[in-house]
């Protein structure tokens, strides 16, 4: 184990993914099959572009490594609350959450669990904001290479609910981001990936009852991005969304079991003036993954509908992403965690074994508009511009929020905005080849 007998430097600068310090996590605290826990400190990127040290649990499997080492699952966390007593490494993961990842020790899998941008590290927590926590995952995985346990370069991202969004992110960027890793895919369980439409759904009628997904999601929103609840949400909305900045998920539960839209003021919450820009914002890009996908969802899942899911898996298979999607009959968002193990260690096991990718396989032979094209179909949309903005941002070491990064991506995304005509937004409209004008300029 590394350990240091000091407090966090946070005023020294590391390279991110550094392991600064690590302490044993009390046993209590350590999934079953856990033969050593640790929470860890690591150099990070804020959102911002702005060094900070983040924090996490680690955790190594019994057994003897195999030759190579043990490989890695970057687990990325359900929703635990926006405060950082709430932070896994501090509160310890939730009994379903827990069990979870027991069952990849068993399997023969080490662990770490980032607890995100924000979550007892300093700065509000950017709740579903995936860009921000991605390179959280990730440089949880470099941190616990230099603990005193053999891994394998071979990792996998793995996540649930808020999480599954966090993993799905992850799998965008984590081959330009960490080119030293070996990264295999992406298994997101019970994600909400198209949040505008979830809340559309959710919020439609006065007596639609109101989900731990909704204040949460306001809070984090009003946090973040400024958005004032003030001016549409009740008196009783008003006291909830204070509530969901500091209270963990059992508290929210319990507070939202007999509330409505109407009791808090949310009814026809997405034809709020500014609001769908902002949940926009949280969507995953239905662009191609360079690494497969796994994902699942329940069909009893009140958080995530699965006509959503059902959407966002048609859109990226026709993105020309490998995906296997797991239909989990009767399933609730919780018991997402559990559902589908069987199919989901299978598939990890299979890709984990796996010849490595080479960058040939990746990206082919494709210059100019085909490098973007992955789906062959002829046409870009903002999707395609929006991943390929974060990959490109990340892979040159830019945090997607710092000013550079912003102008980086403004850039590639305005090539299709100014090409879409009037004034709307431009994933309305795709572009061909020839509007291009002989070619792609990779900023």
């Amino acid at each position: 184990m590394t350990m240091t007998a000091n407090p966090v430097d946070v005023g020294t600068a590391h390279r991110a993914g550094t392991l600064v310090r690590s302490a044993e996590l009390p046993p209590r605290m350590w999934p079953a099959h856990t033969a050593a826990g640790y929470r860890v400190w690591y150099q990070g990127v804020g959102y911002d572009g702005a060094g900070r040290i983040m924090t996490g649990s680690v955790f190594a499997p019994e057994g003897e490594p195999p030759g190579g080492g043990w490989p890695v699952i970057g687990y990325a966390h359900g929703t635990t609350g926006l405060s950082d007593g709430t932070a896994p490494s501090v509160a310890g993961l939730s009994r379903p959450e827990s069990r979870h990842v027991a069952a990849w020790l068993q399997a023969g899998y080490f662990v770490t669990v980032t607890d995100y941008e924000g979550l007892a590290s300093p700065g509000p927590h950017p709740y579903f904001n995936g860009e921000a926590v991605a390179d959280d995952v990730v440089d949880i995985v470099r941190a616990a290479r230099q603990l005193d346990h053999p891994l394998s370069p071979r990792w996998m991202a793995v996540g649930f609910s808020q999480g599954g969004h966090a993993a799905l992110f992850t799998g965008l960027m984590a081959t330009k981001y960490a080119p030293e890793l070996d990264f295999r895919g992406t298994v997101a369980l019970a994600p909400p990936v198209e949040v505008p439409m979830i809340v559309g759904l959710q919020t439609a009628a006065d007596s639609a009852p109101v989900t731990l997904f909704l204040p949460y999601l306001l809070a984090g929103l009003r946090t973040t991005r400024g958005l004032a609840t003030q001016d549409f949400m009740t008196g009783l909305g008003q006291r909830l969304i204070a509530l969901a900045e500091t209270a963990p998920v059992r508290d929210i539960h319990y507070a939202v079991a007999v509330l409505t839209n109407q009791d808090i003021g949310t009814t026809g919450l997405t034809g709020r003036p500014g609001l769908d820009a902002m949940l926009h914002a949280c969507r995953v890009p239905t662009a191609r993954f360079d690494r497969p996908v796994l994902l699942a969802a329940g069909t009893e899942d009140a958080v995530l509908p699965m006509a959503v899911v059902e959407q966002f898996a048609a859109e990226l298979l026709r993105a020309g992403t490998t995906l296997e999607f797991v239909t989990c009959i009767g399933a609730d968002h919780t018991r997402m965690l559990a559902a589908p193990t069987g199919e989901m260690l299978a598939w990890a096991n299979a890709h984990m074994a796996a010849a490595p990718h080479t960058v040939a396989q990746t990206y082919g032979a494709r210059s100019g508009f085909d490098l973007l094209d992955v789906t062959g179909d002829g046409y870009l949309t903002a999707d395609d511009y929006e991943a390929f903005g974060l990959r490109l941002v990340q892979a040159y070491g830019e945090a997607p929020g710092s000013r550079r990064a912003a102008a980086v991506r403004a850039g590639v995304g305005g090539r299709l905005g100014s090409r879409a005509g009037g004034g709307g937004p431009a994933h309305e409209r795709p572009v061909r080849p020839a509007e291009l004008g002989g070619g792609v300029v990779l900023y």
